[in-house]
């Protein structure tokens, strides 16, 4: 029987001998020449698992997005060059180490490089559905829902998720307080609106002053954060304006405020396979996963 040889050595220069040398002594001084090294069995580093992705649209070099894969959700980010839609590329899979080798799926429920629906698709989903009577009635409650969804501060910037948690709630609070100063200013001046001679009071005119400038300052702020809010969806899912190049969020939170925030609670959250709701976080049920 043959004993494998478990021991490497260390190739060094065979000595010459002559002389008063003798052959023995040339033997012993080469064998003392050898340096036994001991093999040390090192572990093969694990392969980073990869899945294979199909590019949902066009994407620029470092854009991401989610896409999920046997169950398990993850961020893709587009490699250097950026992609075209349809090409295939390779990303690590985190979850790989459960033996998955398939493909990953692009979440396609938002869109990207383009809007999920028109501007005028108000209706699409029913005429007394909770986005649009939202964005009607209460526009910071809706904008407030999309917000929460991109994670977003009150002041319409990213944020951290302790920032972010307070957004719809700082809203609501907002809202309801316009709503119950807009109401009193509304009602007061009925107590003194004219004078014996039927002129409107100094009083009466005050308050109604006072009312226009709280609806005013409304409606500057909702113009204003729909069109902070617009711009992030479209910086998020690469959607390039198509009119008044350069403004087209402030035009389009300006003059079409309701149909903008109708469009964005539709591209945000997945309204055909779940109900929406007028008063939560999200505008959904609890259980309904995020999709942005």
């Amino acid at each position: 029987m043959t004993i494998p040889d478990t021991h490497q050595y260390t190739p060094v220069a065979v000595p010459t001998y002559g002389g008063d040398e003798t052959i023995d002594e040339a033997i012993a001084s080469l064998g003392e020449s050898f340096i036994v090294t001991p093999v040390v069995d090192t572990p093969a580093s694990e392969a980073q698992p990869y899945l294979e992705v199909v590019a949902p649209a066009t994407l620029p070099e470092g854009y991401t997005f989610d896409a999920e894969a046997n169950g398990h959700s993850f961020t893709v980010k587009v490699p250097v060059g950026g992609v075209e839609q349809g090409q295939k590329f390779s990303v690590p899979f985190p979850a790989g180490s459960n033996g998955y080798t398939g493909s990953a799926i692009p979440r396609a429920s938002v869109p990207v490089g383009h809007w999920k629906d028109g501007l005028c698709d108000c209706f699409r989903l029913g005429v007394i559905h909770p986005a649009v009577w939202n964005a009607v009635c209460c526009p910071l409650i809706l904008n407030a829902q999309v917000m929460h969804r991109l994670k977003l501060t009150w002041l319409g910037s990213e944020g951290t998720i302790a920032q972010t948690a307070a957004t719809f709630r700082i809203f609501l609070i907002i809202t309801v307080v316009f709503i119950f100063i807009d109401q009193i200013l509304k009602y007061l001046p009925l107590t003194f609106k004219v004078d014996e001679y039927g002129r409107p009071t100094d009083g009466y005119v005050e308050v109604i002053q006072m009312r226009i400038f709280l609806n005013i300052s409304f409606c500057i702020i909702a113009v204003i954060l729909v069109a902070k809010v617009r711009k992030q969806v479209r910086s998020k899912y690469s959607i390039p304006e198509q009119n008044c190049k350069g403004c087209e969020d402030c035009c389009c939170a300006l003059w079409c405020n309701c149909c903008t925030l109708s469009q964005m609670a539709r591209h945000t959250a997945d309204y055909e396979s779940y109900a929406a709701l007028c008063c939560s976080e999200t505008g959904m049920p609890p259980h309904a996963p995020s999709i942005v």
